[in-house]
């Protein structure tokens, strides 16, 4: 059953905190990073299909402060803290980085930072993945500035609208953007594609997506491909290590913990074989238990 790190013992929990906090961002954000590359490199990945997205951790403390960010209620809180995670969905499901998406933050800003971290990873991005949340002008002109393929699930207004009604099947409409930045006005162009009545079960709808991608019903089956990041996080949910703690640091050491827990139960199911994830867990702990003489 799961239960607080200061449940379990206080005395000891405290200590970690303590030294926890010496640390920054970076650090921890550099000590994943070489678990990734050493990961790509064992692996011999060069190229890969990404995702990025939001995940949450419900806050039912007080004085969260900055560090977590306002929701719509849920099982008793009106607050979480939030992540921003770009993980590989093929060819193999890890995550790269994730970094903190606190109040007052901006969206693109933060995309725009993991996905250059990305490409300082020296890996071939074949196609980015994103949903309707990240429809930004700003992200935009970043992927187009930079030549990297993108597919991103547009939401549906008054403009996709009115290319819906010009399309009969599929079609792509040249789209102008706007945003503010530096006091200035900026107007990227993406390609709309808009795919008429896709059927889901007994229903039928209209898709919008914004893409450097070739117009075809073939974003029909790329686009799914982002799913496995949402697959991640329920997954990760099982290794989630819990704290009462406020402290933006420690919340982001243990959150990171918990994808580099995620991360080597990856390269073990590649290396090694198929194990679920919570048994991998339960396999750790007992080794661990061993190690130190618990029983």
């Amino acid at each position: 059953m799961l239960t607080y790190v200061e449940t379990v013992d206080g005395s000891k929990a405290d200590s970690l905190h303590r030294h926890v906090k010496q640390l920054y961002d970076e650090d921890i954000r550099k000590a994943f990073e070489l678990v990734v590359q050493d990961m790509l490199k064992k692996f011999k990945i060069r190229r890969c299909v990404i995702a990025i997205d939001t995940t949450k951790e419900l806050y039912w403390g007080k004085n969260g402060s900055l560090n977590v960010r306002g929701i719509k209620h849920e099982r008793g809180a009106d607050e979480a803290f939030e992540w921003l995670v770009v993980s590989m969905v093929k060819p193999v499901p890890m995550t790269l980085m994730a970094l903190p998406y606190r109040q007052g933050a901006d969206l693109a800003t933060l995309t725009i930072d993991l996905l250059k971290y990305v490409k300082s990873l020296r890996i071939h991005v074949d196609v980015a993945l994103f949903d309707r949340a990240f429809y930004i002008a700003h992200l935009i002109d970043f992927l187009e500035a930079e030549r990297m393929k993108y597919l991103i699930l547009v939401p549906e207004n008054e403009r996709m609208k009115f290319y819906a009604e010009q399309t009969e099947t599929i079609r792509a409409f040249g789209h102008k953007m706007a945003y503010q930045k530096d006091k200035s006005t900026w107007k990227p162009s993406t390609k709309i594609v808009v795919i008429k009545d896709v059927q889901k079960g007994n229903n039928k709808f209209d898709m919008f997506f914004a893409t450097s991608l070739a117009a075809s019903k073939g974003l029909l089956r790329i686009y799914p491909q982002r799913w496995q990041i949402e697959t991640n996080f329920r997954v990760m949910d099982e290794a989630k290590i819990k704290s009462k703690s406020n402290e933006h640091i420690i919340r982001y050491f243990y959150f990171m913990a918990q994808l580099l827990l995620h991360l080597a139960w990856n390269a073990t199911k590649r290396i090694v074989g198929y194990v679920q994830f919570k048994r991998y867990l339960l396999g750790l702990i007992k080794l661990f238990s061993q190690e130190q003489g618990i029983t």
